[in-house]
């Protein structure tokens, strides 16, 4: 199974596409319009590349490594030029890992990996854009950078590779469950 549904795009259009989903992003937290930070998410399904690593590991892992650098230097770049704008600790405070967001992970990686080839395929996609705190993730990360929070930085990075390694777990599970049921 192939996820490639980001292949088609150019590296500079896919570059540019993420850099608006990380600006508005930005200015969805910069102003607490959640709507702006759920819209962003959809707008780039960062959640099929991170499935996507579990068919073409090393292709996808090092676009996962730029998506990241990108997004967080757009959150730290973006936060730290505009100093004036504070994230709600209400909102800041949820970007700390938890069991429970691993579950969901690797239920998302499987719910991608299991329909990818079914007709509700799109709205997975989007349920997963939209449960999956990726890229908020990635620029709440920045912002704490920009603001001198390592610590918290660190839990929404950690939050993210929660994220990561959950999702392409559920989509390997998938497909170890499919051969297991192929030799029944």
């Amino acid at each position: 199974m192939k996820f490639n549904v980001l292949d088609d795009i150019s590296f500079l259009n896919r570059t540019l596409l993420l850099a608006l989903c990380g600006f508005t992003c930005c200015w969805g937290f910069a102003n607490a319009t959640i709507l702006l930070v759920f819209a962003s998410k959809v707008g780039f399904p960062l959640a099929v590349a991170v499935c996507g690593m579990s068919s073409n590991f090393r292709q996808h892992s090092k676009m996962l490594i730029y998506y990241t650098v990108l997004l967080i230097g757009i959150g730290f770049i973006f936060f730290y030029a505009n100093d004036q704008f504070i994230i709600v600790n209400d909102i800041g405070s949820k970007f700390c890992p938890s069991w429970f967001d691993l579950s969901l992970a690797i239920g998302l990686g499987w719910a991608l990996s299991e329909f990818w080839n079914h007709p509700i395929r799109i709205n997975v996609i989007v349920a997963s854009a939209g449960l999956a705190t990726l890229l908020p993730a990635c620029i709440m990360t920045g912002y704490q950078l920009a603001h001198g929070n390592l610590h918290l930085a660190i839990d929404s990075l950690y939050l993210y590779g929660q994220y990561v390694f959950g999702m392409v777990a559920g989509s390997i599970l998938d497909k170890r469950l499919d051969r297991k049921n192929e030799h029944i």
